[in-house]
């Protein structure tokens, strides 16, 4: 075992991996007479301060704590004797170990044991393919449901101090409360700030629409910020510099994907076509008029039979090839 690596694990400065591999070589038979012998002879060419028989409790206590969590206790007796046969130094195995370095740079100069690295958050990132949907729960027991061909953002300390996520696509949020950490989603340059609460939030092709349904949220833009009730949608086009505006929606319009329903209201066919692309994971070959316009309400419907319905109204005829759909008028 490199002496670098061990002076490292007794600063609480090793990752994970080097924890385990160091304490299960000070397992091994012989490991801790190989140690002390290491750090006997380190010792006596470091020429070292002397250390008060106070301070000698104090270094004892304190690496203690250090390692406890890392190590099972052994008999305390042979760290007495070891301490004060050498005057300057001690472990004690837990299996604790110590190093003259340790005990010089973290207490004799310091008085206190550096905390152990934290390693950066880790970047999390969820992505739905054309035709799927997932629903996912996150750490602070909010709920998110994102639709299809989206794509949501955050990061593995979400919700110790901040709870923030970023989305491509179209979510819905339920949003658990929790007043010291607002509950923020980012999509693209506009936030949406809630503490508790259920929202849609919709962003593909430059345009941001945010729907609430329950509580209240805030909404925020560059130096612009509304506030919305329960019915009212904030909405903006990105790529051409308009203000955030506030309207109303139908909730049962908005929402009703995460149901796994699709309402057509007076839409041109060729919206309707594009929507079912993104349902489905489909794409579609077409020629003839594709504005006229059709309302209906699937629920849970296959392709097949949502096709069947429309060609009735509209006059068309159609076939199915795997993810490839002919559209004939």
């Amino acid at each position: 075992m490199k002496e670098e690596k061990l002076i490292r694990f007794l600063n609480n400065r090793t990752t994970p991996e080097e924890n385990r591999e160091v304490t299960e070589w000070l397992a091994e038979n012989g490991a801790e007479d190989r140690f002390i012998d290491m750090l006997r002879k380190t010792w006596e060419a470091e020429a070292l301060p002397q250390v008060t028989e106070s301070k000698q409790r104090q270094l004892l206590e304190q690496i203690h704590r250090a390692t406890v969590k890392r190590q099972r206790q052994r008999p305390a007796t042979r760290i007495s004797r070891f301490f004060f046969t050498f005057g300057r130094m001690a472990a004690s195995f837990l299996l604790v170990a110590f190093s003259a370095f340790y005990l010089h740079e973290a207490f004799v100069q310091k008085d206190t044991v550096e905390p152990l690295a934290v390693l950066p958050p880790t970047k999390i990132q969820k992505h739905t393919q054309a035709g799927e949907k997932l629903t996912l729960r996150l750490p602070d027991q909010s709920e998110v449901i994102v639709n299809s061909l989206s794509t949501i953002t955050f990061y593995s300390d979400f919700g110790v101090r901040t709870r923030e996520i970023e989305l491509e696509g179209e979510a819905f949020f339920t949003v658990a409360p929790d007043k010291e950490r607002p509950f923020e989603v980012k999509t693209g340059t506009v936030k949406t700030t809630a503490l508790g609460t259920a929202f849609n939030a919709y962003a593909r092709e430059e345009v941001v629409r945010i729907s609430l349904t329950e509580g209240k949220v805030a909404v925020a833009r560059e130096d612009e910020q509304l506030s919305l009730e329960p019915g009212e949608m904030a909405s903006v086009q990105l790529n051409a510099h308009s203000a955030l505006s506030k309207g109303t929606f139908d909730p049962m319009q908005t929402t009703l994907w995460k149901e796994g329903m699709i309402r057509f209201q007076s839409e041109p066919f060729g919206e309707i076509l594009q929507s079912l692309e993104n349902w489905y994971g489909v794409r579609f070959e077409r020629s003839g008029d594709t504005n006229r316009k059709v309302t209906g309400l699937f629920k849970n419907e296959s392709l097949d039979a949502i096709l069947t319905g429309l060609s009735f109204s509209l006059g068309f005829d159609y076939e199915i090839d795997n993810k490839n759909v002919r559209i004939k008028f």
